[in-house]
């Protein structure tokens, strides 16, 4: 009988890069914990890019590469993964990020030594095409108030106990979270009373390049705006607090984009 991985891999990828790719499964391979699987969700990418998944998935047996035929968005893709994951644990990982070796061994280790906590995410190192230019680290053991600012967990950096990436419903699909979903699915676990931790260690490689402020259109913050009040409150964040937080993508669309650019690398160089 074919042994049960212990931690499935979950990671969607549409048109993706080869390079950025064959790096991301090659640092799975190169993990200090074996027992692993990689559920790669092919989101509708053209010929080309069906072409360089297959390409990922003939790199190791772990890998297991389904198709959709057309593209749904993050949520979609990830949703289908976890329905065909196998694994105790569920781990993610973007198709352009790397683990770094002791990534799984220190994350699963984490969750069996502390049964109170349903997942456990980490610091990361921020990755350009020049290489490593900054750090991101995020509260160890974030409150309601942490959501304020942002996100406080890096969602490839996060491993679940599969219970409760399943209780909370999984990722949704809705286009009114499209470039959120994680933010919103964070919101929801803490809503119900589950709760996460993050390691100090940076244990992922995050690909994140010092212009992606750009990629950040005026639609995707007003959907983050939308996001913030209806998650925030959810936390019984009092009105002014939801309400602040709330205001900071939409403030952002008025700050000029090299502005923004000189306080990330402030923050995070």
């Amino acid at each position: 009988m074919e042994e049960r991985p212990l931690v499935s891999v979950l990671m969607g990828s549409h048109n993706p890069r080869w390079d950025l790719l064959r790096r991301s499964v090659l640092s799975l391979v190169g993990q200090s914990l074996e027992n692993w699987e990689l559920v790669l969700w092919d989101d509708g990418s053209s010929p080309a890019g069906a072409m360089v998944l297959e390409q990922a998935a003939d790199l190791d047996p772990r890998v297991r590469l389904y198709r959709g035929r057309e593209s749904h968005g993050l949520g979609y893709a990830l949703n289908r993964c976890r329905e065909r994951a196998r694994g105790k644990y569920l781990a993610r990982l973007d198709d352009d990020d790397l683990a770094f070796p002791r990534r799984l061994e220190l994350q699963t280790a984490a969750l069996d030594r502390c049964p109170e906590f349903q997942w456990v995410g980490s610091a990361a190192l921020l990755l350009d095409g020049d290489g490593v230019w900054g750090r991101l680290s995020m509260p160890e053991h974030p409150r309601s108030r942490d959501f304020l600012a942002h996100s406080p967990y890096i969602h490839p950096s996060v491993m679940f106990r599969r219970e409760a990436l399943e209780k909370a419903g999984g990722y949704s699909q809705s286009p009114r979270y499209f470039g959120c979903e994680d933010y919103q699915l964070f919101f929801r676990l803490h809503a119900q009373g589950l709760r996460g931790w993050n390691l100090p260690a940076a244990l992922i490689g995050y690909w994140e390049d010092r212009d992606s402020y750009r990629r950040r259109t005026v639609p995707r913050r007003m959907r983050e705006a939308a996001l913030r009040w209806e998650g925030l409150r959810s936390l019984e964040l009092s009105p002014a607090a939801a309400a602040w937080g709330t205001l900071r993508p939409l403030a952002a669309c008025l700050v000029p984009g090299e502005v923004l650019r000189l306080v990330k690398e402030h923050c995070h160089g």
